[in-house]
């Protein structure tokens, strides 16, 4: 084995894989089975990297950079991505290569080659792109679907253990049900251009200042309506008031009505009375069904509802990273501090994911217990069961300063 032979087996057995696709890229680039691992790359993402001036209005130019001298275009799979805040993450399928040739104008296609995961063990070049893409084609029918939802991925070199994790464990929910990392910030979401499309339609979020400002909402607990959380309030301090007594819907309703009549002494008594009678029985209903679907444990209650918010801050907070509207270190502080709200309002994983789903569902459901419940619930039992699952692996005080 030559010089060149060495160094690259050394480098290899020095590397470690982020995920499971670079595991499969390795070890067919091992074989030299090319079939393997373009298979490999059908089931997953790629990204390529873009200036902004040559992405923001709709139309992506990617830089065609060259390798010994030949044209190609630079991927990376979602494990080994670049930090590049500068340059704009954009997402790509091979078995639409030869749209996205076209779309990209190209036309030289047919001498720009691929270059996958440059600088890493896993790298290849695949030349004469054209001859290749009728390939990939023909390998489409036979590869497996990708799977784009309900699944935890953990990044092995990412941010596994301390505070910073433990924030991000706190927005695991939503990084489970989109399946994207749950543990870095950075571009580990979508794409520059998804991020960017889910900021604007969900949360009219277009540039720092409105990023900001939903943000400081979510973090403050008032995203969602305070009804809710004023009765749980209440319900809490009886608890605290007599532990060893249960508190009884009606001594719920009657404490909590009589609190908003002292806060409010012109309002409606009637209306007020209608509101804390449907609210109470509706989170009761809500808790009822948790313990039968094993949210909740046969005695326990939800304690709050702002996990909710906390929840989607730290998605909001990486959403912002991938669209560049932040800075990465914005987004961790916003990250560290919804751990540090999670840890002051919950005791536990468990209560956390309860106080998260019961906010979802208050917030959209309706009592309908269809998909804004179930995918909470899904994701809530991949982050229980899952032995790699951040809620096994760190403990929850993690978050506490």
């Amino acid at each position: 084995m030559g010089t060149r032979g060495t160094e690259q087996t050394r480098r290899e057995a020095d590397w470690s894989t982020p995920t499971d696709i670079e595991d499969a890229l390795l070890e067919a680039r091992s074989r030299a089975d090319w079939d393997a691992y373009l298979a490999v790359l059908q089931r997953t993402e790629l990204f390529i990297y873009v200036y902004k001036d040559r992405v923001d209005g709709g139309t992506v130019q990617p830089r065609i950079r060259t390798r010994d001298g030949r044209p190609c275009l630079h991927v990376h799979t979602r494990g080994v991505l670049l930090r590049e805040p500068h340059r704009h993450l954009v997402a790509v399928h091979l078995t639409d290569a030869e749209r996205l040739w076209k779309r990209w104008k190209l036309s030289d296609a047919d001498h720009v080659g691929l270059l996958v995961n440059p600088g890493t063990p896993t790298e290849a070049y695949f030349p004469g792109n054209r001859a290749l893409a009728r390939r990939w084609h023909r390998q489409a029918r036979r590869a497996g679907p990708r799977r784009e939802t309900d699944a935890l991925l953990t990044l092995r070199t990412g941010i596994l253990t301390g505070p910073l994790a433990h924030g991000l464990a706190c927005g695991a929910h939503l990084a489970v049900q989109n399946a994207v990392f749950w543990n870095d910030v950075g571009d580990v979401c979508t794409s520059y251009e998804g991020d960017t499309a889910t900021l604007s339609a969900l949360w009219e979020i277009t540039d720092h200042e409105t990023w900001r400002e939903q943000l400081d909402f979510l973090l403050e607990g008032s995203n969602s309506p305070p009804e809710p959380e004023f009765l749980l309030g209440i319900r809490e301090a009886l608890t605290e008031h007599r532990p060893d007594e249960p508190v009884t819907a009606g001594r719920w309703r009657e404490v909590a009505l009589g609190r908003l009549l002292e806060l409010n002494e012109d309002a409606d008594q009637q209306a007020l009375a209608g509101m804390v009678t449907s609210l109470t029985g509706t989170i009761l209903r809500y808790e009822a069904r948790f313990r039968a679907d094993g949210v909740l444990p046969p005695d326990g209650r939800v304690r709050s509802a702002l996990a909710y918010d906390y929840g989607r801050a730290v998605n909001v907070a990486r959403w912002g990273r991938g669209a560049r509207l932040a800075t990465t270190s914005q987004a961790e502080e916003a990250v560290l501090r919804a751990g540090e709200l999670c840890g002051s309002a919950y005791g536990s994983w468990a209560e956390l994911s309860a106080g998260y789903i019961l906010g979802r569902a208050l917030r959209f459901d309706e009592e309908a217990f269809g998909g804004w419940y179930e995918s909470a619930l899904v994701a809530h039992r991949i982050l229980t069961e899952d032995p790699e699952s951040p809620w096994h692996t760190l403990p929850f005080t993690a978050g506490l300063p």
